[in-house]
C-alpha cells in the first residue's frame, strides 16, 4: 500500500466527519421543532377537552329594538378569550356585536363559572351559533 491509498482513506474519513458535522445540528433542530409541535398539539387538545359552554338563556326583541340576546355560561375549566369567540347567525359570521361578562362590558377574559352575554341587532334568526377559540360550539335553533 502506497501513500495514495492512505491519503484517499484519510480524505474520505475527513469528508465523512465534515458531512456528519453538518447533518447532526440540522437533525437536532428538526427533532426539537418536532417535539415543540407535538407539545403545542397536546396543549391545544387539553384545552379543547377542558372547554365547555352552555347556553343559559336567549331572547329576541325583549327590549323592543330587534336585538337578539344570548347568555352563555363557561362550564369548563379553561379561561376563554371573548375577542376570539365567534358568533354566527343563520350561518353568517357576525363581525360586530356587543358582549359583557357577568354584566361588565369590555372584558376580554371569560373565566370558568362566568356568563357571557352577547347582544346583536338583527332580524329574527332561525339559528344562532357561538363558537369558542377552541372550536367548542353551542347552537340555538327556533328562536
Amino acid at each position: 500500500m502506497g501513500f495514495s491509498t492512505s491519503g484517499a482513506t484519510a480524505i474520505i474519513f475527513i469528508g465523512v466527519l465534515v458531512a456528519a458535522g453538518i447533518a447532526v445540528p440540522v437533525l437536532q433542530t428538526a427533532q426539537e421543532e418536532r417535539r415543540a409541535a407535538i407539545d403545542e398539539r397536546d396543549d391545544r387538545a387539553l384545552a379543547m377537552r377542558n372547554t365547555a359552554i352552555e347556553v343559559a338563556s336567549w331572547g329576541y326583541n325583549e327590549s323592543g329594538n330587534n336585538d337578539f340576546t344570548m347568555d352563555v355560561n363557561n362550564t369548563g375549566s379553561t379561561v376563554l378569550s371573548v375577542p376570539e369567540t365567534d358568533l354566527l347567525i343563520d350561518g353568517v359570521y357576525q363581525g360586530t356585536y356587543e358582549t359583557s361578562v357577568d354584566g361588565t362590558a369590555d372584558r376580554e377574559l371569560w373565566q370558568p363559572g362566568e356568563t357571557l352575554t352577547v347582544t346583536v341587532s338583527t332580524s329574527r334568526p332561525d339559528r344562532v351559533k357561538l363558537v369558542t377559540e377552541h372550536g367548542i360550539a353551542e347552537t340555538v335553533t327556533g328562536v
